[in-house]
């Protein structure tokens, strides 16, 4: 059994002792530390530094000449010996090729997530108990980046979701 398949075990495992409709990510990983159902070797100091590293250069901001705030630092994957290496830019003197290779894939990770919202909502819409129907979602999104582009404004609070495995 895989990591995140036996973490899930666990939530269900303390789902179905709690009657919970709803897993509280905070109660259930207090449950399973106390009941020896989690445990793991806690991250060493460069294991933490490293994370740390990330979560700053993801949130770096500096503002444009126009006084849209941006993001500074942009993620680059490349393929090395099999492997994947992660380098950050900064896109207000990186060169064109690699700064167009960086925002190709975050386009790429987008379209990524339209097609599993897509799949999800569907799957959600023929499979659920309760004969509903959600409404239909637009995933036309240049009205929304031309607002973006206008206003100056966007919300990426999104990105801070505690998640320690950033990239």
């Amino acid at each position: 059994m895989d990591y995140n398949t036996r973490m899930a075990d666990i939530m269900r495992e303390w789902q179905m002792e709690t009657g919970a409709d709803a897993i509280d990510v905070d109660a259930a990983s207090a449950w399973a530390i106390e009941t020896g159902r989690y445990q793991r070797k806690p991250p060493s100091m460069q294991q933490l530094c490293k994370q740390d590293m990330k979560r700053a250069l993801q949130h770096s901001r500096y503002t444009d000449p126009q006084g849209n705030v941006i993001r500074t630092m942009h993620a680059v994957r490349l393929p090395y010996h099999g492997e994947q290496l992660t380098f950050y830019i900064d896109i207000r003197v990186a060169k064109p090729d690699i700064t167009q290779m960086s925002f190709d894939q975050n386009f790429q990770r987008i379209g990524n997530d339209v097609k599993r919202h897509s799949i999800e909502k569907h799957s959600y819409d023929i499979n659920n108990p309760y004969g509903a129907t959600l409404p239909a979602y637009d995933y036309d999104f240049n009205q929304h980046a031309e607002d973006a582009r206008m206003s100056g404004e966007y919300d990426d609070t999104y990105e801070d979701d505690g998640d320690d495995e950033l990239d």
